[in-house]
């Protein structure tokens, strides 16, 4: 019975993972100085968003998630390099305002609570599986 349900809730994530190339983003923000993470493939599971998302919010940092396809295109390719130069020049500004050092402390918090996050993710597959 187990590996009946772990079957059919792989193949579930394996047919809703792959969306249409067309970006979906998270915020309305248009912000030229934003962060803009570029995610191209299987999308995670319910939560996993929720640490970079509590500590955006927290640390008052303008955030944009744009979740792509599951190729990549020519066209990707292109945003994902217009947005690596955009984030660098963003985070250069916010070295000014929060500090040198500020990106190894939210990267220390965001693992931190992703591993939180991901511990619960586990328990409720767990659960299902039971």
């Amino acid at each position: 019975m187990k590996i009946g349900i772990n079957i059919l809730l792989v193949i579930s994530f394996l047919l809703s993972s792959c969306k249409p190339d067309t970006p979906k983003k998270t915020t309305g923000k248009t912000d030229p100085l934003c962060w803009k993470d570029i995610r191209v493939g299987e999308l995670p599971p319910e939560g996993a968003y929720y640490a970079i998302d509590s500590l955006v919010k927290k640390w008052n940092l303008c955030y944009e998630r744009i979740e792509m396809g599951c190729e990549i295109t020519d066209s990707i390719t292109r945003l994902q390099k217009q947005s690596e130069h955009s984030n660098t020049i963003y985070f250069k500004s916010l070295e000014k305002k929060l500090g040198k050092n500020w990106k190894q402390q939210f990267d220390r918090e965001l693992h931190k609570l992703d591993s939180i996050n991901w511990i619960k993710i586990s328990k409720e597959i767990d659960s299902l599986n039971q």
